[in-house]
C-alpha cells in the first residue's frame, strides 16, 4: 500500500485532455493548457485538507501527489518520521473496519464494537483491530483480545450515540488522522458527488486496457458495484455501450446508482448469471441477455475470486471448500467469454444487432 489512487470522472470535467500522461501536483509551476482547471479542482481540496492534517500530526512534510493518467490522481504516503505522541483512550472495531482504515478510510459507526469510557469529543484516540472477533458490542472497559493498531484519529461520537441508540448508527465515528499504514485519508465525500471515486490501482489499469472507445460494444460480465462500468463508459465519453451483467437486483441496483452519480447514460444493466448469457440457440434478434452468437468488440471479465490477494487483511475466514468453488466458476465464465461472440445491445434509445468488424 504504497499510495491512495483517486478516479476522476471525466464525463464531469471536459477540460482534461486524453494523452497527457503525467502532472506533478506537487511542484510550484502548473501545467499548460486546458488540463489546468481539472489539476486545480482534484488538488487543491486535497491539499487543504494535507494541510490541515499536517499541523495535527506535527509535519511540515505533505505527501507527493501526480496524476499519472488524466483520470488517475495518485496520492503517497506520509513521511516515516511522523508521529502523533502518546495516545491513552481506545477504540475497538471489527476487521473489516480495520483493514479500510489501513486503506485510508475514516472509521464508520457500524464498524465500532468497544470504546473506553470517559472518551470526550474530538478526543485523539488509537483504532485497535479485534482480530479474532471476540470483543462484544458496546464493550467499556479496555479489550484484552487479539487486537492490532491500525491508526490514530479525533472521536465524532459518543457512547451513547454509537450504543444507546435503536436505531443502527451510521456517519464517522472516528476522523482518523494518521493510519498505521501512512496513507492519507482523503474523503471523496468533499468533492461534489460523481466527480472523483477512490479506487484501487489495478482496477483502473483494467480499464486503461479494455480502452473503450466510442460506439463501441462492450460487455462487462460481472459488474457490481460499477466502478469498472462507470471507468470503461467515462473513457468512451459516454459513447461506447456498455452492457453491465450481474446475478443479483441489488447489485444492479447499485451499479444503476454508480451510473447515476456519474452521470452516465450509455449503460444497460441486467440481473442475469454471466455463465448462462450466450446462448446458441438463439437466433433471433431480442432486447438483453441471453446473446446470440457473433461478437462483442471488447468483453471485460472480472471473475468472482477469494480476494486473498487484497492487502490489507486482517483475518482470512474463507475456508477450502469456498476456495476450491472459485477455479470452476472462473472455468465456466471464460468459457462463455470465448463463445460470446454476439452482442445485441440498446443504444441511444434503440435496439440493434452488432457485429465485430469482418464477422459475419
Amino acid at each position: 500500500m504504497a499510495s491512495q489512487t483517486v478516479r476522476h470522472d471525466a464525463l464531469g470535467r471536459r477540460d482534461i485532455v486524453p494523452g497527457v500522461s503525467h502532472v506533478d501536483a506537487t511542484e510550484s509551476s502548473e501545467p499548460q493548457g486546458t488540463l489546468v482547471s481539472a489539476v486545480r479542482i482534484l488538488t487543491n481540496i486535497p491539499m487543504l485538507v494535507l494541510k490541515l492534517q499536517s499541523k495535527e500530526i506535527g509535519t511540515e512534510n505533505l505527501p507527493k501527489f501526480y496524476f499519472i493518467k488524466p483520470d488517475c490522481l495518485v496520492i503517497e504516503k506520509w513521511p516515516s518520521d511522523t508521529f502523533l505522541g502518546k495516545v491513552e483512550k481506545e477504540v475497538i472495531v471489527d476487521t473489516l473496519c480495520g483493514a479500510a482504515v489501513l486503506r485510508g478510510s475514516n472509521v464508520y459507526a457500524p464498524g465500532v464494537m468497544g470504546l473506553s469510557p470517559n472518551t470526550e469529543l474530538n478526543e485523539l484516540v488509537n483504532v485497535y483491530a479485534d482480530i479474532e472477533g471476540k470483543c462484544k458490542k458496546g464493550l467499556k472497559t479496555k479489550f484484552e483480545g487479539e487486537k492490532q493498531l491500525v491508526g490514530t484519529g479525533r472521536l465524532k461520537k459518543l457512547r451513547f450515540e454509537l450504543f444507546d441508540q435503536v436505531i443502527k448508527p451510521s456517519g464517522i465515528a472516528v476522523n482518523i488522522l494518521m493510519p498505521t499504514s501512512g496513507l492519507p485519508v482523503i474523503n471523496e465525500n468533499l468533492y461534489p458527488k460523481g466527480d472523483v471515486l477512490l479506487q484501487n490501482l489495478p482496477s483502473l489499469v483494467c480499464g486503461w486496457v479494455v480502452d473503450a472507445r466510442p460506439g463501441e460494444i462492450i460487455l462487462d460480465m460481472c459488474a457490481a458495484p460499477g466502478n469498472k462500468t462507470t471507468h470503461l463508459a467515462e473513457m468512451s465519453n459516454n459513447k461506447a455501450c456498455v452492457i453491465a451483467l450481474d446475478k443479483t437486483p441489488q447489485k444492479i441496483a447499485k451499479i444503476k446508482e454508480n451510473c447515476y452519480l456519474h452521470g452516465i447514460t450509455c449503460v444497460e444493466s441486467y440481473v442475469y448469471d454471466a455463465i448462462k448469457c450466450h446462448s446458441e440457440d438463439k437466433t433471433d434478434i431480442a432486447p438483453g441477455p441471453p446473446f446470440s452468437s457473433s461478437s462483442f468488440d471488447k468483453i471485460l471479465l472480472d471473475a468472482p475470486c477469494s480476494g486473498l490477494g487484497q492487502r490489507p487483511q486482517l483475518n482470512v475466514k474463507v475456508n477450502i471448500k469456498t476456495l476450491q468453488s472459485y477455479p470452476v466458476v472462473q472455468k465456466k465464465l471464460i468459457a462463455t467469454t470465448a463463445s460470446a461472440n454476439a452482442v445485441v445491445a440498446r443504444y441511444s434509445g434503440q435496439w440493434r444487432a452488432a457485429q465485430r468488424a469482418g464477422g459475419t
